[in-house]
């Protein structure tokens, strides 16, 4: 067995109390079935104590009123954890933050997804570019297996790998990165295209209303539009300034970590857009959140990233609206809304 990860993985540990056990609250905590059977097989008060606080039709924990799950104690940790181990655990539970892919025979793909707190921290703040290594021990049971999207994992993890080359070139500007990025999976940009700034704010500020489901009338997405426009040189100065080794480490495990350039079902100029169309709507959100708090620092831009991860996660409006207006376009058009000189 070969596992493919980011160095970070190994030197994960939980932390509930760093976080206030953020994945332990308002999510629904499914419970797939191996972990229900191992309750069933043991004595009656402990199959009591777990299955009634277990909703059979939802196939997920009853949540308290306060959104946090029936079994998270006072010290933020978990009171199946404490008593049973690990192993009693659900298999979402055990495997966040990790996420973990099979992309062949006996071979996987594992990293870890930004909505955890203390993995932000490790994966954005190491200052250095993130390092790959293969382990041989898979410590998850939570498993998609991926070997349907990809011809073979060895052709996948080279176009990948050379993708994250491109992303970590720090000799370049982001923005060029990501030109570099799409014309290494096919893209034709022709030099003459010039960036589209008001369309640019236009899309961004369309993206950002369904990303959050908020229904917004042509007028405040308009308002959206100006006010970036108005702040987004000098913010996004300051940002690519002070945290483009954040940036940089954010984009390198985005595009490992969600499988890119197969993440979704079409060819990698496509997959490619999605990324980088992405990749804007943050800096859309993190202008916005300068402006609203007249600063940004580094913890607020950790606790950005951590928040729009989780909407990219289960936010349908959002990704749709992304991968829409990346299908809807030819390259020129695309390219000088999305690709900044």
């Amino acid at each position: 067995m070969k596992i493919f990860r980011p160095v970070y993985v190994k030197e994960f540990k939980c932390d509930g109390k760093a976080c206030g056990s953020r994945c332990c609250r308002d999510w629904r905590i499914l419970v797939d079935r191996d972990t229900q059977e191992k309750y069933l097989r043991l004595p009656a008060a402990a199959r009591e104590e777990f299955f009634s606080r277990f909703d059979e039709s939802a196939q997920a924990f009853k949540m308290q009123r306060s959104g946090a799950c029936p079994f998270l104690n006072e010290n933020f940790l978990c009171k199946l954890q404490i008593k049973r181990g690990e192993d009693f655990l659900p298999a979402i539970c055990q495997s966040f933050p990790r996420v973990t892919y099979k992309i062949g025979e006996e071979f996987f793909l594992q990293a870890m997804t930004l909505t955890c707190p203390v993995a932000a921290i490790l994966i954005l703040l190491r200052g250095e570019p993130l390092a790959f290594e293969i382990g041989e021990e898979l410590k998850t049971r939570q498993i998609f297996d991926f070997t349907k999207r990809i011809s073979s994992a060895e052709e996948f993890l080279t176009r990948q790998q050379a993708a994250i080359k491109i992303l970590q070139r720090r000799d370049l500007s982001i923005n060029r990165r990501l030109k570099l990025l799409c014309e290494f999976f096919g893209e034709k940009i022709s030099e003459d295209v010039d960036f589209d700034e008001e369309n640019h704010a236009a899309i961004l500020a369309e993206i950002f209303g369904e990303m959050y489901d908020a229904n917004l009338t042509v007028g405040k997405k308009n308002r959206l539009a100006e006010t970036y426009l108005a702040h987004r040189k000098n913010i996004l100065y300051q940002l690519r300034e002070n945290f483009s080794d954040v940036l940089e480490n954010y984009l390198v495990n985005e595009f490992f970590m969600r499988c890119y350039p197969c993440a979704f079902k079409a060819d990698e100029k496509f997959n490619c857009r999605v990324f980088v169309a992405t990749y804007r709507a943050i800096e859309f959100a993190a202008v916005l959140t300068a402006i609203s708090r007249a600063r940004l620092n580094v913890e607020d831009f950790l606790e950005l990233l951590c928040a729009l991860n989780d909407k990219m996660d289960h936010s349908r409006g959002g990704m749709e609206a992304i991968k829409n207006f990346a299908a809807l376009h030819d390259t020129d058009v695309f390219y000088s809304i999305m690709i900044e000189n």
